[in-house]
């Protein structure tokens, strides 16, 4: 075991006495902004969901994890366990402690292999010689407690034809029960795909059986492929991952980088892609992942990180960054993906009630509050909360064009250089559902057939609702999440 401790490439083992829990003094400052029902990170900064898998009485959900401050340091894997999404047991987290994984470890998915849970992820390291990144393809260990057993390193180096950026392993098993593995990939001539390896059982070394062709794909500018998983829901094959590089669009893929979706049929290597899409059209979505164990089925559980890579956040004074989604049901409706909160959150709810919307409106505890309403397809204008600067964010609906605006609210300089509007487009809108969570909102429209998700920044806020129409609205409050720590 080796403790890592050179600047920002520091492990968790390296803390210092009390160094952790002065840190956490520093995001227990922030009042506005740190979450109740979404997982946010108890120090430090959180980005991609990890190693999520179903072991068959309960879920492990693991995610990116740097505990010392609000930037891309080592990467460890926080580590929780919950039957219900509701009460989170901390277990043993991944923590870089060997040399294939030196400069942290990166992300990666879990399979059930017996009675053992293996997680797949990817070993950052550095050669010392000129700084050059090496990626190795890791493999962890645990029991179905969340302990740790053992991890070794399975691939040394990308292969030939690509560069280092060889990353995210997201394993799944063949008809036959062979183990495979796809990864993000770039290729040495700087373009973006995924590539596959085969493993007969866990102590096999894995061989690279070839790309993942998309041909309806539109690869243009796309340099990197990250995040890739790979599953069937029902009689369909999906693919998820984040192409980076990609075009921005006017109303889609509005952000630096985006989080995309194929349906189709996958025969050997290639999909055929009847439909391609992006998953959530808000500020801040990136990485998300799907649960192993629950593929196969009519639909599965999915996380997203809310943030993206190189973006700046006004929490990160806080020394904390970014948080989970709520857990999302994901199914195919009219041939693309429908993306909803789990039903335990809406059993969850509590002081359920019906309010009149009216020229303004103050609702209790609107910045953790559930709000639903029916647009009947016509035309709205809302703005939500206040303060003395007259920040606010606004969601408006017209002409087939939904568009969320967090322009008068507190933005960073990165976040400003990306715009203060997003827009989706919905040919006819009636179910709007809007998840209140201090600085986060997820805005899920008609059932789920789109998403918007976001932080928001308004400090010292009143809860009042703004609206250029009376609406009737339904509200509810989703229970707060409990942590169950050592």
């Amino acid at each position: 075991m080796i403790i890592f401790n050179n600047g920002k490439y520091k492990s968790l083992l390296a803390a210092e006495q009390g160094e952790l829990d002065r840190i956490r003094k520093t995001v227990e400052s922030d009042k506005d902004f740190y979450p109740t029902y979404h997982l946010a990170p108890p120090t430090g900064l959180l980005n991609d969901p990890n190693g999520l898998i179903f072991d068959g009485e309960k879920y492990h959900l693991f995610y990116q994890w740097f505990p010392f401050d609000a930037i891309h340091g080592m990467k460890h894997w926080k580590h929780f366990i919950t039957p219900d999404f509701q009460t989170y047991q901390a277990a043993d987290d991944l923590i870089p402690c060997e040399l294939f994984e030196s400069h942290g470890c990166y992300s990666g998915g879990a399979l059930k292999v017996g009675d053992k849970l293996a997680m797949f992820y990817t070993g950052n390291t550095r050669r010392p010689s000129d700084n050059q990144r090496v990626p190795y393809q890791n493999l962890a260990i645990f029991d179905l407690d969340g302990k740790l057993l053992s991890k070794r390193s399975l691939i040394e180096n990308a292969p030939p034809g690509y560069t280092e950026h060889v990353r995210d392993p997201k394993p799944y098993f063949t008809k036959e029960g062979k183990i495979r593995f796809i990864c993000g990939a770039q290729r040495e001539n700087l373009t973006g795909t995924a590539i596959i390896f085969e493993m007969d059982h866990l102590d096999d070394t894995p061989r690279l059986i070839g790309e993942l062709s998309i041909p309806a794909f539109n690869n243009h500018h796309v340099f990197m492929w990250e995040c890739p998983d790979l599953l069937k829901l029902g009689e369909k094959d999906i693919f998820i991952w984040s192409p980076q590089g990609k075009d921005r669009e006017v109303h889609q893929f509005q952000n630096n980088y985006h989080a995309t979706y194929a349906i189709g049929q996958l025969k050997g290597n290639e999909l055929n892609a009847e439909h391609i899409a992006e998953l959530d059209q808000g500020f801040d979505f990136y990485a998300p992942q799907t649960f192993s164990r629950l593929e196969n089925k009519a639909n599965t559980i999915m996380f997203g990180w809310i943030g993206l890579p190189d973006l700046t956040y006004p929490t990160d004074q806080f020394k904390w960054h970014s948080a989970l989604t709520m857990p999302r049901e994901v199914h195919i409706e009219n041939h693309q993906l429908y993306q909803r909160p789990i039903a335990k959150i809406y059993e969850n709810m509590t002081a359920l009630s019906t309010q009149t919307l009216q020229q303004q409106t103050t609702i209790a505890h609107l910045d953790r509050a559930y709000l639903k309403f029916n647009a009947e397809n016509q035309p709205f204008n809302l703005s939500f909360f206040t303060n003395e600067k007259g920040e606010t964010l606004s969601l408006s609906y017209k002409n087939g064009l939904v568009c969320l605006d967090r322009t008068q609210s507190k933005q960073t300089e990165l976040m400003e250089k990306f715009g203060g509007q997003r827009y989706c487009e919905i040919a006819s809108l009636y179910t709007v559902e809007i998840f209140f969570d201090r600085s986060i909102v997820e805005i899920f429209l008609n059932e789920g057939e789109k998403v918007m998700t976001s932080r928001f920044f308004i400090e010292n806020r009143e809860n009042l609702v703004m609206s250029n129409q009376a609406l009737t609205i339904e509200i509810g409050y989703p229970q707060a999440i409990k942590y169950i720590l050592p």
